[in-house]
């Protein structure tokens, strides 16, 4: 289960990405992010694998309220989110086998 509550993500005082943003995806369900180049659909994506934190909002994954998960728990927050990412994000050392 993923939801937001008035999410906002300001680079700086003249670029907002995401203006007030309130979602609710359902265990189980499957979403794709779609839009226009610049939209705030990386940002958005990046929030919810909290990589970066929103400016104002607040944002729950699997019950977990993100304005209070530390660091450290984050590793165990992304395996159980499904994301693949538009660029490759391949590992050198790693193989199929």
């Amino acid at each position: 289960m993923v939801k937001l509550f008035h999410v906002t993500k300001r680079y700086d005082r003249e670029y907002i990405a995401l203006n007030d943003i309130t979602l609710h995806l359902p265990k189980g369900d499957f979403a794709f992010v779609t839009g226009a180049s610049g939209a705030g659909k990386s940002t958005l994506l990046r929030l919810l694998i909290r990589e970066e934190t929103p400016t104002s909002g607040q944002i729950i994954v699997n019950g977990r309220n993100f304005a209070t998960i530390q660091d450290h728990q984050i590793p165990i927050l992304r395996r159980n989110i499904g994301f693949v990412f538009q660029d490759f994000k391949l590992l050198k050392r790693k193989t199929v086998y």
